[in-house]
């Protein structure tokens, strides 16, 4: 199952799907980037997404392995958007660290993981 209601998304542990998030107030230009953030009650992220901003839309896309071996229950997620992004260093392991601007556009919204009775 994945769903999404107003701000609330709910998937099965290690469904897939896809969000698109629409962006406004802002125009982003190619470099700017979105970070997808999901965290568990501890509040340790357990999911982090740098994504592009394209035409003011931010795709966040859900594979079996992002939730897959995650006990079932509520957690939350957000999106902050990034104007020029400053990197921590550079390749493939490099994560934005900084930018002229950080914009979070909303509280922490809830994502609700189900259970499943067998795993893939």
């Amino acid at each position: 199952m994945f769903m999404i209601e107003g701000n609330t998304i709910t998937l099965s542990r290690g469904d897939t799907g896809i969000v698109t998030i629409g962006v406004s107030g802002y125009t982003f230009g190619s470099n700017d980037r979105a970070i997808f953030s999901i965290s568990g009650n501890s509040g340790q992220v357990a999911v982090r997404q740098e994504l592009p901003i394209e035409n003011n839309l931010v795709t966040v896309e859900f594979t079996n392995d992002d939730t897959d071996d995650w006990k079932p229950g509520d957690y939350e997620w957000d999106i902050r958007y990034v104007v020029n992004p400053i990197y921590d260093g550079s390749g493939d392991s490099r994560q934005i660290i900084d930018g002229d601007e950080v914009i979070t556009p909303n509280l922490p919204m809830k994502l609700k993981l189900l259970p499943t009775v067998g795993q893939i």
